[in-house]
């Protein structure tokens, strides 16, 4: 790559591949994105209404339990999503390799360790707050 030409292999013929692996990437963290919001409202919603139950003054709930289960459910929800689009996101980079013009093209993903982290977290925390959810 000296005089400012591509690599061999990476020329114009090549770019209708990368522009899929590009979408493949905004993709994934679309699903991020969402699989966060889930997980973060979940939680919150698990949480502020355990401490809403505490407060003096306030009625007690018509379904005791219902917010915690919605809290829960969000959180396993936006995890397990998250797990689906890694797996489509996995398959689907296996069989974008395959191509062996653009095999030394370097394999940093980004998005994929932000999706493993997030995954990581939301399977924690569905842990912990199914964990807390009341004996019946």
């Amino acid at each position: 790559m000296t005089n400012g030409s591509p690599p061999p292999g990476l020329g114009p013929a090549s770019y209708p591949w990368i522009q899929t692996r590009l979408a493949l990437e905004r993709t994934l963290l679309a699903w991020v994105r969402t699989a966060a919001a889930l997980i973060g409202f979940g939680f919150t919603i698990f949480h502020f209404y355990e401490v809403l139950n505490t407060v003096e003054g306030v009625k007690p709930p018509w379904h005791p339990g219902a917010s915690r289960l919605l809290g829960v459910s969000l959180v396993g929800i936006g995890t397990l999503a998250l797990v689906l689009a890694l797996a489509q996101y996995l398959l689907t980079v296996r069989f974008l390799g395959m191509d062996p013009g653009v095999a030394h093209i370097p394999r940093f993903h980004p998005g994929l360790i932000v999706a493993l982290t997030l995954t990581a977290v939301g399977l924690i925390t569905f842990w912990v707050l199914i964990a807390r959810l009341p004996k019946t």
